[in-house]
């Protein structure tokens, strides 16, 4: 809604700042990505845009000549060569235009590729922190609707270039009227300039607004068309409900967008009209001055295409000023989330030292919590207050609690998806933040309760356990044996090489306890010294899981083991137990241990147990 707009700046000098801090940018951006491409359309565009000069000037040449010669005073052959130019220049328009078309589409190609890898590039970058936050997503989706601004610049550019060249030429030749009537021209156009910039903000700001609008529509078209929410829309019969609030939502913003389109349609309609009278003054002088015999026909002929033609090049040289600077302004949004600060959400990873130390290997003294307490993004809520205790190396370690206590957060934190807000967490003696992101991540390997299904091959599958092993079949098959997943991987119809899950034609689907032993072949395939398992097992049996566990262990010799599970004969598997509650570590000690001390984990293990009995 326009009412609700910010106020517009109606600063010139914030408007050239807005085209001189992006056009330079993307002109560097386009000859990086595709030089060649791009000089060739340059140079097309500016030839183009001299021959309508050329072959209006001809047309003058001809209708003089056939005056001439229709009076008896010329030859007819004369008009052989000026015919044959016109004709000529018609050709190399039309050739150079089809030239034109394909490089414009190669680079535009191009470039929208490019844009989409840095894009990916960028949002792969930042810590998980963005993902918590909704002013990214609306920052993220104005960047990626915007990417064809950068290549839109590059032809408003390359058209204001061209419109300025043909309209040179133009008022060249209108100079045989009168050099006055270059003036008459600029002076009726003159106001479309200054609307062109309002407009653009105007545009921009409206875009600016709804877009929480866009997102939610494109939610709810979600809800409607996704595979996952398609069993509880049709079981609640949320269909109607959902459709209703798409309309609703999908009305809103068409009204407003009505509202602005017949508010330029106004405004541009009154202008066209100025600048048609402009044209229609230029005429009416020139039939004037024909009919005094001070210029001849073909004078005429020419002042009529030359006057309308500069009004075209002049309404089109207004028209890509106004549209650089409105791409501009929408360029912007693709530029700042390449510019985005990584430390700029709140909950970002500490940067990096200058020199961060390499993880221990192998790590000989531990894992501590010392003092760690943490909230999530935007919240005020403590999810872990004062936690501290420690993991010694290459022991198995269970983490218990009731939903919501906080320890998938421990995990979180263990495998710096997050840092502490208070406190710290140490790896062998060294505070996790010292350490080299990427090596630590490698140090230590996560498989969560809700972990993905990527809907590429059953080898992809295994292998992004380590990205270094994608190519390693043997090691990727050895994973999946140790998580017992190579027999069922065997079992598709092209075997590791068979695409799963629904996106695509030939996808084929597991169930969900097979998709888990996926996910736990991908830790297996990781050279981690630390191995997480937080609930990767919820949809097996407990002696599946029990199984499954025995096997972590035995094939875990050496590495340090931390699972979450709710299953408590799989839990007094563990070296020692660490039990969770509101936050806060209330037990720690082994099965035994904890079972005589009588407290929270004896509470819950015995009424786990009486369910059995």
């Amino acid at each position: 809604m326009d009412e609700n707009f910010r106020p517009l700046d109606a600063s010139l000098r914030r408007k050239l700042r807005d085209i001189v801090r992006i056009v330079p940018r993307v002109y560097g951006f386009l000859w990086q990505v595709t030089p060649g491409y791009f000089t060739i359309s340059c140079a097309i565009m500016v030839v183009t845009a001299l021959i309508p000069a050329a072959i209006i000037y001809m047309t003058k040449v001809i209708v003089d000549g056939v005056v001439e010669a229709a009076s008896g005073g010329g030859d007819w052959t004369d008009l052989v060569t000026p015919v044959a130019v016109v004709f000529g220049l018609w050709l190399v328009e039309t050739l150079l235009g089809t030239v034109s078309g394909m490089v414009q589409s190669m680079l535009s190609e191009r470039v929208q590729f490019a844009a989409r890898e840095l894009i990916v590039e960028k949002a792969g970058s930042l810590d998980i922190a963005f993902y918590e936050n909704p002013k990214f997503y609306d920052q993220l989706r104005h960047a990626q609707d915007q990417l064809y601004q950068v290549t839109g610049i590059v032809w408003s550019s390359i058209g204001l270039v061209r419109s300025g060249v043909g309209l040179t030429a133009m008022a060249g030749l209108l100079t045989i009227l009168h050099p006055f009537a270059i003036v008459v021209l600029f002076v009726t156009v003159l106001p479309s300039l200054l609307m062109q910039g309002f407009f653009a903000r105007l545009w921009f700001d409206f875009d600016t607004h709804w877009v929480r609008n866009y997102r939610m529509l494109d939610y709810l078209q979600r809800l409607l068309t996704s595979r996952d929410s398609a069993k509880e829309v049709r079981i609640f019969t949320l269909k109607d409900a959902l459709v209703a609030r798409f309309r609703g939502f999908r009305e809103s913003q068409l009204r407003a967008y009505l509202r602005m389109q017949f508010r330029s349609m106004r405004v541009r309609t009154g202008l066209d009209i100025v600048s048609l009278a402009g044209v229609a003054s230029i005429w009416a002088y020139a039939v004037y001055q024909a009919a005094l015999a001070r210029i001849t026909i073909g004078d005429l002929t020419l002042v009529f295409n030359a006057a309308q033609q500069a009004r075209s090049q002049l309404n089109a040289l207004v028209g890509s000023g106004g549209q650089i600077y409105e791409e501009a302004l929408l360029a912007t949004r693709f530029f700042d989330l390449l510019d985005l600060d990584p430390q700029s959400v709140e909950a970002a990873l500490t940067p990096p030292p200058a020199n961060p130390a390499p993880t221990p290997k192998p790590m000989t003294r531990g894992i501590e919590f010392r003092n760690v307490s943490f909230k999530y993004p935007a919240t005020d809520k403590w999810i872990l207050r004062d936690v501290s205790f420690e993991i010694p190396a290459r022991s198995k370690v269970a983490i218990v609690g009731e939903n919501g206590a906080g320890k998938t957060t421990l995990v979180k934190l263990l495998s710096r998806l997050y840092d502490p807000v208070e406190g710290e967490i140490r790896f062998d003696g060294g505070d996790l933040r010292e350490y080299d992101l990427s090596e630590l991540r490698r140090d230590v390997a996560v498989v969560f309760q809700d972990f993905f299904r990527y809907d590429l091959s059953a080898a992809d599958n295994v292998g992004f356990g380590e990205v270094r092993a994608l190519d390693d079949r043997d090691r990727i098959q050895a994973a999946a044996k140790q998580a017992g997943a190579h027999d069922l991987i065997e079992a598709l119809p092209k075997g590791y090489d068979t695409v799963l899950g629904r996106t695509f034609d030939e996808g084929v689907d597991l169930s969900g306890g097979e998709w888990q032993h996926l996910a736990i072949s991908r830790a297996f395939l990781s050279d981690a010294q630390v191995l997480i398992l937080d609930e990767p097992t919820a949809a097996l049996d407990a002696f599946r899981e029990h199984q499954l566990y025995e096997q972590v262990a035995e094939l875990s010799a050496n590495k340090t083991v931390v699972f979450i599970s709710h299953r408590f004969s799989t839990v007094r598997m563990a070296d020692f137990i660490v039990v969770v509650e509101d936050g806060q570590v209330t037990e720690l000690g082994d099965h035994e241990t904890l079972i005589k001390h009588g407290g929270k984990y004896a509470a819950m293990f015995n009424t786990q147990a009486a369910r059995y009995r």
